[in-house]
């Protein structure tokens, strides 16, 4: 107790004495906490986007495919594939879990590693633990971390993490060792790291050697790795500090370190080239390398960039202009910062690695692919980090007082954090919407009795109509043009029988922009496709949420019913049965059964009325959430309507029930007389059910 109590006492001295012992698990949780905050969501998550092929590929293929043969869609990946492959082995529903937890374990992993690295580098825990935060919050990887099968960014991540921190630490330790040995040169102490520090020294280059073998195997850009981490070598450890000469024996280890992980990274490429279906690199972006460039200093640029996404949004600025400033008024702060803090070398490391990680997209994709995959940005993400971590510590640094020292440190870090964590929170959105929909598509589809079922207007996709950040499409995708709904079903639960349509003329507009899956139909159509399905589900856009309503079904050529409907209309369809039960989310849904004997063009109100007669509630239209109006309806139709409405004031009936649920059929000329055992309806509005408190 007495030591967690030592921060709280008032002595300065205790608590710098504090943070220097616990820097190091402040860093670890507080990031943690950050993660869990920023991406915990994504642990509820069904499997989306690529991962629907890519199970689907996993489940068709064994170990060996993995590693022998390219992977899906010629991916070649196998790292990544063999965590799924793993995952694969829990059941569904925890498969999703288990899955999602790795990819947060990892974000999590690639924090506290910077956090040391930048300690390695020789800064200050407090600038180690902040850029540890800011990888957290980087916005350019909110895709990256939840979705399962973008694994392969984190892991690359951590791959290049572990070989830079690896081939420091053996560089550090030699270093130790022979100051250790010029402070005792007559060998009366053993020197530190003697024969223990050569061990050492091998097992933590034992490890980035490994690390950075690993890395082609986890994605395309692995190979890079050996580049980034040979530059931090060189420019750490190989370059001699101004004024001192140049030892080739001090340094040869660290040199053929270096040389040794780029002829690794190389046999990596050269495997991959030889497994068969694995995709040749396109030098694509190279065309467009002026736009590329811009893209991956708007990276570099983060923190400012929200204000030239407003500047652009709001007045027309040209977005590729404002980058370009942004980025000289970064290297003129850069330059300032340099010279008085004379860390040449920690600037030069962040902006390498920042550099040769934008290096593999920027070459091989088109600029438009880069606009809309910002998880592109994730390798080059830690360098950029870093770097801004001592921007904002060495601009807290020009202040004379500790506490004014402090203040901006506090302002600044947390001016980024916090815009960023909006950010993410803005993309949460994006998912939770998706996710509730789509989860109720897997309820629907949990019942085998309601197959074949059919989809209409369920969104594939959202993205925000105002971004923040100029250059990069803000969207999340569900379901991609390659897939569909049958397939997520699969990969998620199950197989079952379902198709997806499109039905425009009730489409609702949203917050997002959104995309429906499958092709549109018209009227004619859309009946055929009621009949074809046992049970149909519309999409609809309601409380700044979608939520999917079972809506009905048509049977066609059904035979009249012997017995006598329960409301018969003069010139027009039967009620057979009705029935109204309530949902789980506090919504009723009232089921009418319809018979047509002939055809008819009449509209169709359903009105809910308390115990004083005032209507409350309102569920009028066309059948089927007005995709199949009466007048498409063909002698015969057995249609199955189901509607859906809310009652004032609570999920249940109240003290102001009980409800009266009428139906009733009008046109232009009034509405249709309305019948029940034999007598007429008062204002043709048939009572059908009735909701007692």
């Amino acid at each position: 107790m007495s030591r967690v109590a030592i921060p709280l006492q008032g002595d300065p001295e205790k608590r710098r004495l504090w943070w220097k012992q616990y820097h190091t698990w402040v860093g670890v949780v507080a990031s943690g906490l950050l993660v869990a905050v920023c991406y915990g969501f994504s642990l509820q998550l069904p499997f989306f986007f690529d991962d629907l092929p890519i199970m689907t590929w996993l489940n068709l293929h064994g170990w060996p495919d993995i590693w022998a043969h390219s992977s899906e869609n010629a991916y070649y990946r196998p790292l990544a594939f063999t965590v799924y492959k793993l995952g694969d082995l829990f059941p569904l529903g925890t498969r999703q879990v288990v899955l999602r937890s790795v990819n947060l374990a990892i974000h999590w992993l690639n924090a506290v590693l910077i956090m040391q690295l930048v300690k390695l580098c020789g800064k200050g825990s407090v600038q180690a633990v902040l850029a540890a935060m800011l990888s957290v919050v980087f916005p350019f990887v909110y895709l990256a971390v939840p979705w399962i099968t973008a694994l392969s960014h984190p892991m690359v991540i951590a791959l290049t993490l572990v070989a830079a921190y690896g081939a420091l630490r053996a560089e550090r330790d030699s270093a130790d060792t022979d100051h250790a040995s010029a402070a005792d040169p007559k060998g009366f102490r053993k020197p530190l790291g003697s024969s223990d520090g050569g061990a050492s020294r091998a097992a933590w280059w034992g490890l980035s050697l490994l690390a950075t073998a690993l890395a082609p195997f986890a994605h395309e850009s692995g190979p890079i790795c050996s580049v980034i981490v040979g530059g931090w070598v060189i420019i750490r450890s190989v370059i001699p500090p101004q004024g001192t000469p140049f030892r080739w024996r001090a340094k040869r280890t660290a040199l053929a370190g270096v040389i040794l992980g780029v002829l690794l990274n190389v046999g990596g490429v050269l495997v991959r080239s030889y497994v068969p279906g694995v995709g040749d690199m396109q030098l694509a972006g190279l065309r467009e390398w002026p736009q590329s460039t811009v893209y991956f200093l708007h990276g570099l640029v983060y923190p400012v960039a929200p204000v030239i996404g407003w500047l652009v949004n709001h007045h027309g600025a040209h977005d590729l202009t404002l980058v370009k400033i942004a980025t000289a008024g970064l290297g003129l702060l850069l330059a300032g910062l340099t010279r008085r803090s004379r860390d040449w070398r920690y600037v030069a490391c962040a902006l390498w690695w920042w550099a040769c990680g934008a290096v593999p997209a920027a070459v091989s994709l088109r600029f438009n692919y880069l606009y809309i995959s910002p998880r592109l940005h994730a390798l080059s993400s830690a360098g950029v980090v870093m770097l801004w971590a001592y921007i904002i510590f060495e601009l807290g640094r020009l202040a004379r007082r500790a506490t004014l020292r402090h203040l901006v440190w506090g302002l600044l870090a947390a001016a980024i954090v916090v815009q960023n964590s909006a950010f993410l929170a803005r993309q949460r959105a994006l998912f939770t919407s998706l996710n509730h929909v789509y989860q109720e598509v897997l309820e629907a589809a949990a019942d085998a009795d309601n197959a074949p079922l059919g989809f209409v207007n369920v969104p594939d996709a959202l993205a925000w109509r105002e971004k923040t950040y100029a250059l990069v499409q803000e969207n999340v995708i569900f379901v991609p043009w390659y897939s569909g709904t049958g397939e997520f079903i699969e990969v998620n639960q199950g197989w079952r029988p379902s198709d997806t349509v499109r039905f425009t003329p009730v489409l609702q507009d949203t917050e997002q922009v959104f995309g429906s899956q499958g092709q549109g139909l018209d009227w004619e159509q859309m009946r055929q496709f009621a009949t074809e399905h046992r049970t149909v589900w519309l999409a609809r856009y309601e409380g700044e949420r979608f939520v999917l309503n079972q809506v009905g079904t048509v049977a066609p050529d059904s035979p009249a019913s012997t017995e006598e409907p329960l409301v018969r209309f003069e010139g027009g369809p039967v009620i057979e049965s009705a029935s109204v039960r309530e949902l789980p989310d506090g919504r009723w849904a009232l089921a009418l059964t319809w018979y047509a004997p002939r055809a008819g063009d009449l509209d169709v109100f359903v009105h809910v009325r308390d115990a004083s007669g005032n209507v409350v509630a309102q569920a009028d239209g066309p059948a089927l959430g007005g995709m199949v109006p009466m007048w498409i309806w063909q002698p015969g139709d057995r249609v199955h309507d189901i509607r859906h409405f809310a009652l004032p004031g609570a999920s249940s009936p109240t003290e102001a029930g009980p409800y009266t649920v009428q139906v009733g059929l009008y046109d232009d000329t009034g509405r249709s007389p309305a019948f029940m055992d034999g007598h007429r309806c008062a204002e043709d509005a048939a009572p059908v059910a009735t909701l007692v408190p």
